[in-house]
């Protein structure tokens, strides 16, 4: 930390404890993305913001803390550097036609323009003069106080009452641009660091890549110039990106899962109480080989060995892929697809409308596609296929659970034997552009439990992360995949890969189909 020996003669505003509402409902945060939509009808050629990152509403509790009334601007902030505490800010950004406004940090001009700087830079700075960098939490709740208001105003846009261009301005320039406790400039002028990595909100399942990467949150500003962005809305930055700030002074902050009283997400839905068995295969305990060592060199099929053998208890698994059909009740059941499985139930084409044709939403209900409705459903996400098996009171199977479903206990490569017959597979050699076949429909693609198109038909999502040296680690009994990954398993491939058995390993982050498994 660098010692406090300098001074900061900005007004501070005193924030009082007390619980205050961060984040949106996934409702809202829908709106704000169907806002965006309209307002890009063609859509953008670079982006498409974060919303569901807002998300889930929380309340949040925080102790009362001070933060500075304005911006901390070129002035203040070259007292540092001339203190020779903080390093020299370099930006000069774009002046209105494009061109630079030179000597943006130095020229007095500028001395009551926001400073525009590196995270580090603006730790420094507030730490010299005694404060902090903000949690993001405590600056959501300086912009939009108590009663979760969307800008630090209101609810209301007004044009005018905010700097929403990329131009730095005189800081406090839009005196209506003030939030209930009067903090000024929170609604826009300049993005401003906060202290807090990027990282998903509790209660989020939603992963998403910059999550995992060393982000910091800036507020204030979205990615767009020119359209409003509540005090919700959260920037990513890496830390030698240049943005404004403002400090404060108050107790140690407490982490955000700590200081969070209630989180308020989408309902879940109760599982089925009464499993249905009829449509399922019982699959014993016991031994089976896992895996294949007659892979050769393709280096596509190196996580196919060693092979090994597998103990699993006993396990019953779907019979047949889930249908088009049954989904669709189970997205009917859930009154929505959009983020509704943690992230979206299935793909679709624009954010909202379903991709493809299988499934169709008419007059506010989904419905089969004609001629779809006892096909295998090929267009749901991973946490879509999680969601429903949960709903039917099952589980995803886990990839040695689908396997040993696949090929018994002999190690066979077919689900029908060792030797290779095209005309077995599940709707035979089908190409993407081809239709899957009807589930069960093919009488030959039947495993020695009789499950059903475990090859040939669609693809199928399991549990397991995927792991491409796993084998070579797993427990002999009741493997469970990874601790975590990038992506998960599919299992059982059509086309030419098919010929390649049932031991083949997939992986994917996009969609497909699946089948459940249940243990009693």
């Amino acid at each position: 930390p660098v010692p406090a020996t300098g001074y900061d003669d900005v007004e501070m505003v005193e924030v009082p404890a007390g619980e205050f509402t961060m984040g949106v409902s996934e409702d809202t945060a829908l709106d704000f993305y169907r806002y965006w939509l309209a307002q890009h009808p063609q859509g953008h050629p670079l982006l498409l913001p974060h919303y569901s990152d807002q998300t889930p509403r929380l309340t949040v509790y925080l102790p009362a803390f001070s933060i500075d009334r304005l911006e901390v601007t070129n002035a203040r902030y070259r007292r540092c550097v001339e203190a020779g505490v903080c390093s020299p800010a370099l930006t000069e950004p774009l002046d209105a036609r494009g061109g630079r406004l030179e000597g943006y940090s130095t020229d007095p001009l500028y001395d009551h323009y926001p400073a525009l700087v590196e995270w580090f830079q603006a730790q420094t700075y507030c730490q010299w003069v005694g404060k902090r960098l903000p949690t993001e939490a405590e600056w959501e709740k300086a912009a939009r106080g108590t009663d979760g208001r969307a800008y630090p105003w209101g609810n209301e846009e007004h044009p005018d009452w905010a700097n929403l261009s990329s131009v730095p301005m005189p800081v406090g320039s839009h005196p209506q641009d003030a939030s209930p406790y009067g903090v000024l400039d929170m609604g826009g002028n300049a993005a401003e660091w906060t202290s807090d990595w990027y990282r998903p909100y509790p209660g989020n399942p939603r992963w998403q890549e910059e999550f995992a990467q060393a982000l910091r949150v800036s507020r204030g500003s979205g990615p767009e110039p020119g359209m409003y962005w509540p005090t919700t809305f959260r920037g990513f930055r890496g830390e030698t990106n240049r943005v404004g700030f403002r400090c404060v002074e108050g107790p140690e902050p407490l982490p955000l899962a700590q200081a969070v009283v209630r989180i308020s997400a989408y309902p879940t839905l109760e599982p089925t109480r009464e499993v249905d068995l009829s449509r399922m295969v019982y699959v014993p305990a016991g031994e089976f080989i896992m895996g294949c060592d007659d892979v050769g060199d393709d280096p596509v099929r190196q996580d196919e060995r060693p092979a090994h053998i597998v103990y699993l208890d006993a396990f019953y698994i779907d019979r047949y892929e889930v249908t088009v059909a049954e989904f669709v009740a189970f997205l009917n059941a859930l009154g929505g697809h959009k983020w509704r499985c943690g992230l979206d139930c299935i793909d679709t084409l624009d954010g909202e409308k379903p991709m493809g044709l299988e499934i169709q939403v008419v007059n506010g209900r989904y419905v089969a596609g004609e001629g779809y409705e006892d096909l295998p459903v090929t267009i749901a996400t991973w946490e879509g296929a999680d969601a429903y098996c949960r709903w039917v009171g099952k589980r995803l199977p886990t990839e040695a659970e689908w396997e040993k479903a696949a090929r018994g206990t002999d190690g066979r490569r077919y689900p029908w034997g060792n030797e290779w017959d095209p005309t077995k597979p599940a709707s035979g050699l089908r190409t993407l552009r081809d239709h899957a076949a009807a589930v069960g429909t093919h009488p030959g693609d039947v495993s020695p439990y009789g499950a059903y198109d475990m090859l040939g038909n669609v693809p199928e999502w399991v549990a397991d992360w995927y792991g491409p040296d796993y084998y070579s680690c797993s427990p002999y009994a009741n493997p469970q995949g990874p601790a975590s990954g990038t992506a998960h398993v599919v299992r059982g491939h059509f086309g030419p890969i098919a010929e390649l058995g049932v031991a083949d390993r997939r992986t994917t982050r996009g969609i497909t189909g699946f089948r459940c498994a249940y243990t009693p």
